[in-house]
């Protein structure tokens, strides 16, 4: 396990986190759970708790390590690609809204960690989540998708073959 790895995402991130603070210690799980799933190699195991992917190693390396993760001091550095991974999340997620990244993390936990087709996914942050509002998971599945689905060169072709038979559509009706 990484923190030092951590440390340094959030540096990148611009993410000075107040331990003491729930919604930072809930950005700073599900930031890592996500990271992690794009390839960003922190070693900390997660599972399904209460508010989506939770990893205790985690939550007690950053409670042990304290001043140092608060002060973002940290001897690792990233790869190009890992600086890469960070600005496309920082894009993303920017604001660090804490509903969005639980609803994303937990979202991707169903489809992209246990492999539920899309649909099965949704339903169960859905049910699991039922507190957050349709437009709030909307936008947390959204974004999870956005972040982490890599299309195969057969998807990506099947899409620009779909999207050309809108661009032809759209391009007939406004002809006349």
């Amino acid at each position: 396990m990484s923190l030092d790895k951590v440390v340094a995402c959030f540096k990148e991130l611009g993410f000075q986190p107040k331990i003491d603070d729930f919604e930072n210690r809930l950005i700073i799980q599900k930031a890592v759970y996500l990271l992690q799933l794009k390839g960003i190699k922190t070693g900390f195991g997660y599972h399904l708790y209460v508010r989506g992917p939770y990893s205790k190693e985690l939550t007690d390396q950053v409670y042990d390590n304290k001043k140092k993760v608060e002060h973002l001091e940290s001897s690792s550095n990233l790869s190009n690609a890992e600086s890469k991974d960070i600005q496309e999340f920082k894009e993303l997620f920017g604001e660090f809204k804490p509903s969005t990244l639980e609803v994303a993390a937990t979202y991707s936990f169903f489809a992209f960690d246990q492999k539920q087709d899309p649909l099965t996914a949704l339903k169960n942050v859905k049910r699991m989540k039922s507190f957050y509002s349709e437009a709030q998971i909307a936008i947390g599945v959204s974004k999870a998708k956005e972040f982490l689905f890599r299309p195969s060169e057969k998807e990506l072709a099947e899409m620009k073959e779909e999207a050309k038979a809108w661009q032809d559509a759209s391009l007939k009706s406004m002809r006349g």
